[in-house]
């Protein structure tokens, strides 16, 4: 193999990675952190990373394994308005990534596991672990998907909100030694943030979806609903909770920009539309996320 093509193969796997997508391993994993500094600043700042490691490996597992389902179930074969998957256009095989998936939720499992008992956490941790690998896999896979019956929204509010967030924030401070005290506004706002993302790709592909019996909440409750969705999102990370944590007044300055997004997405016809927007939503998640996470250390 020419080092050209070792280069080449590298970049698609880390293209097949979806690094847009990696805010939403980020972000939920800084507040966790955040909220355990606000309890204590003497964190282990090697734990800190293995809190992000883990949040990467099983998203990045997550995003494999839902190239290599789609493309068993024939969800990307007519879509035109999102970015290319590698397994449906013949990029990298799809055996490949189901493997590649396995052994990165292996690793994950095992890290967390090392990260429970140095810790110092309860075991019960261990069921929390177990969901999160399985998950990765049941999104799009196994007998009853959650993307495919309309579970894919309470999926990631639930993981990349409320385990994210209140793992981290309870692994870190446990290992300090100090009684974990839960915050339930913070994973709240991120999670609904966070799942913006999917409602926007949702948005886009309801047609193909409804193609190749994909019931999202916008295949099943229709087009209109999806543009609701996508604004309730940013009315409950932006406007409810500052209105209920008084300290994240901040971020109600960006609910003009959550505005914006939602009348471009009203209007949105094209692939350039869409791409323009999952950028924006990102950037809107990364942005929230910094601002509550100045709110909670700034205290």
């Amino acid at each position: 193999m020419t080092e050209h093509s070792a280069k080449y193969k590298l970049s698609i796997w880390v293209l097949a990675a979806r690094p847009k997508t990696l805010v939403a391993s980020i972000i939920p994993v800084s507040l966790g952190t955040s909220l355990a500094f606000k309890q204590s600043e003497d964190l282990s700042f090697a734990l800190i990373g293995m809190c992000f490691l883990f949040s990467f490996l099983v998203q990045i597992a997550t995003n494999f394994a839902n190239d290599y389902f789609d493309f068993l179930k024939g969800a990307d074969e007519q879509r035109t308005l999102g970015p290319k998957r590698f397994s449906t256009h013949g990029v990298i095989a799809g055996l490949d990534l189901r493997n590649a998936s396995y052994i990165l939720l292996v690793f994950a499992f095992i890290l967390g596991v090392f990260m429970m008992e140095n810790s110092g956490a309860s075991r019960w941790l261990l069921l929390i672990g177990i969901a999160s690998v399985l998950s990765a896999i049941a999104y799009t896979g196994g007998p009853f998907p959650f993307a495919y019956n309309g579970l894919g929204d309470v999926f990631v509010i639930l993981f990349f909100g409320f385990v994210a967030v209140c793992t981290t924030h309870y692994i870190l401070i446990t290992e300090a030694g100090h009684l974990w005290e839960p915050n339930w506004v913070v994973p709240l706002g991120v999670g609904f943030s966070i799942n913006n993302l999917l409602v926007l790709n949702n948005y886009r592909d309801r047609n193909t979806d409804l193609m190749v019996g994909k019931k999202t909440l916008i295949v099943l409750l229709g087009q209109k609903f999806g543009i609701s969705l996508y604004f309730f999102g940013f009315f409950t990370s932006f406007v409810l909770c500052p209105l209920i944590e008084s300290s994240f007044v901040y971020a109600t300055i960006l609910f003009p920009i959550g505005i914006y997004l939602v009348w471009k997405l009203n209007k949105a016809s094209k692939k350039k539309h869409y791409d323009f927007l999952l950028t924006c939503t990102s950037l809107s998640v990364l942005v929230y996320g910094l601002v509550i996470a100045f709110a909670l250390t700034s205290q």
